[in-house]
């Protein structure tokens, strides 16, 4: 084998091949995660965009603040009395409602539109039912003591018909004793005897008084009439008890009764000591004089 065999070339001499080179690919970049495709297209900001929409809204809180007000206004606005809290607290969640309103306006930073709107529907309709609620104890207060002025002036009338009669002189001067008339109720003061000590550790005295509703219209007796208890002129707190006395019912003077109804009431009072106790019972806003009244010695 000749030198030319063995390494694998030409003769001396004989033509030669050419090769031309072959067309390489160009070299592919490894994929980058998250890269994008070649040409891409890039989105554009849009003209007047709002970077912060995107961002979630927070709920209202004057929104939450005029719902919840709304709602307890709503329940203490059927109760007398106790409904002039809830025309105040109508007022103040009514603000927060409206505050509400201009903060979860379209494009605002708040959300919770429809808690504001029905916050302000519900706090005007508890504003709405205490003055309802308020005219309508008045009317009912009005009947029963209508005719209040006519009786003390009958009363009167007898009086100067006869001076030596006890009983018209008494009725002239609106005091009852134990039992009497307060225009159209009538009320009895049937007991007072000491009972139980209250919550702050302090002696009572249990009155239980009975009245009949001769109105036309349904009647509570803490409204429609005024009973009050006294030692040495003064008169005496009302007592909160942690257990109740037998016989003590703390609902019934705030129960209604229907016309022509008897209904018994049980009312505690603080003692101050063990002098006697004066109980008066009047009709409220009557400033005719007409009372029913007893002292009593306790025991």
């Amino acid at each position: 084998m000749d030198d030319n065999q063995q390494y694998g070339t030409q003769p001396y001499g004989s033509p030669q091949t050419v090769y031309s080179p072959q067309p390489q690919a160009a070299p592919t970049m490894p994929a980058t995660p998250g890269a994008l495709p070649p040409n891409t297209v890039y989105p554009q900001p849009v003209p007047g965009g709002d970077p912060d929409d995107d961002v979630p809204r927070k709920l209202s809180a004057s929104a939450v603040a005029g719902l919840v007000l709304g709602i307890i206004g709503v329940i203490f606005s059927f109760i007398p009395i106790i409904n002039n809290v809830a025309f105040i607290l109508g007022i103040i969640g009514l603000v927060f409602g409206i505050i509400g309103l201009v903060a979860t306006k379209r494009g605002g930073k708040r959300r919770g539109r429809g808690l504001a709107i029905a916050a302000v529907i519900l706090t005007v309709l508890a504003m709405v039912i205490t003055l309802v609620m308020q005219q309508a104890t008045g009317k009912a207060l009005d009947d029963a003591l209508g005719t209040s002025s006519t009786t003390s002036q009958s009363a009167s009338s007898g009086a100067k018909k006869d001076s030596g009669d006890s009983s018209s002189s008494a009725a002239a001067s609106g005091a009852q004793d134990t039992e009497g008339d307060l225009g159209k109720l009538h009320v009895e003061i049937v007991s007072a005897a000491k009972s139980g000590a209250d919550y702050n550790g302090q002696p009572t005295v249990l009155v239980t008084y009975e009245w009949t509703n001769n109105t036309d219209k349904n009647q509570v007796f803490s409204v429609a009439t005024s009973a009050k208890a006294f030692q040495n002129g003064k008169e005496l707190d009302m007592a909160i008890y942690t257990e109740a006395p037998a016989g003590y019912d703390s609902n019934a003077s705030l129960q209604e009764i229907q016309p022509g109804a008897t209904q018994q009431v049980s009312v505690g009072y603080v003692l101050q000591d063990d002098s006697p106790v004066d109980v008066e019972v009047s009709g409220t806003l009557d400033f005719s004089g007409a009372k029913v009244s007893h002292t009593y010695q306790l025991q």
